[in-house]
């Protein structure tokens, strides 16, 4: 590796870190290499590395002098772990469901990391006109299952309304995603979405998290899945939450339609983004 190659990957991994520290995360190898924005061997980001003066690799992790280190980053770890298997149980209810075609973790729990009392973050991706119904499934099971209370499913959304806003942070989000579930849904979420591989070239898919599937639903799914009486819900179900949470919604980041419900009520991305740039002016 030349030396220009050499600074382009360091520089590179300087806009990882500074991005990583918004969230006070820190990167494993495997993980900078997944967020790099140029092309890269593992090698080759290896010794980008131990030739920097600011990088240190330290037990598999990387940081930078610029950032101070996270003391709390294990314990984040193990709260990420004890969130995603204490929801299990709901999240194989959600893997059961036919009309489910697409499931996976996001957010923090994704990245591999979880704050004391934080969610665990769904996306679910749903046969067309199955959105609003399996959305009060997921929201009934969050609210009532004995282990369903660190469930968010903050995104619900038809396989045929699965585009993306193009930007550094969704490309990052959609490819750290975990895969619980794919019938089709993640696999044409990431068909929608082909600039996601060209804006992180290093990145590939996550595996899937294997669960089994129970059939443990409320009494009223049944309701829900009859063809003429369900429809009608789903109708009357879409209109009164699309302007029930239009009329409350403060975000410009939030979706609510028939096809879509993203719920990004705290503007999460635009917050992350807005800092984002922060970090990189200060870095240019």
């Amino acid at each position: 590796m030349n030396s220009t190659a050499g600074q382009e990957i360091v520089e590179a991994i300087d806009e990882v870190l500074a991005y990583s520290s918004i969230f006070d995360h820190h990167m494993e190898i495997d993980d900078l290499l997944r967020n790099l924005r140029v092309k890269s061997t593992r090698t080759n980001l290896i010794s980008a590395i131990s030739t920097s003066p600011h990088l240190i690799l330290e037990k598999g992790i990387v940081f930078s002098e610029k950032y101070p280190k996270n003391l709390n980053h294990t314990y984040s770890k193990e709260l990420a772990i004890k969130s995603l298997e204490d929801t299990k149980k709901v999240l194989a209810i959600l893997n059961s469901c036919p009309q489910i075609t697409g499931l996976a973790i996001t957010g923090s729990v994704a990245a591999g990391v979880n704050a004391e009392g934080g969610d665990v973050d769904v996306l679910i991706i749903t046969k067309p006109g199955w959105v609003w119904r399996i959305r009060a499934l997921a929201i009934y099971l969050s609210h009532k299952h004995p282990q369903g209370n660190l469930l968010c499913p903050n995104m619900v959304m038809s396989e045929d309304s699965l585009e993306f806003e193009k930007g550094v942070y969704s490309a990052r989000e959609m490819m750290q995603i975990i895969p619980i579930k794919d019938d089709g849904g993640i696999s044409e979420l990431y068909a929608e979405n082909p600039w996601t591989e060209e804006m992180l070239p290093n990145a590939r898919r996550k595996q899937a998290i294997s669960l089994d599937k129970t059939r443990e639903y409320p009494w009223w799914w049944k309701v829900m899945r009859l063809p003429l009486i369900g429809r009608a819900i789903e109708s009357w179900e879409a209109s009164r939450r699309i302007k029930e949470l239009s009329s409350s919604s403060q975000s410009k980041e939030a979706v609510y339609s028939k096809s879509v419900c993203r719920g990004h009520e705290n503007s999460h991305k635009s917050r992350i983004e807005a800092e984002y740039s922060n970090v990189i002016e200060a870095i240019s």
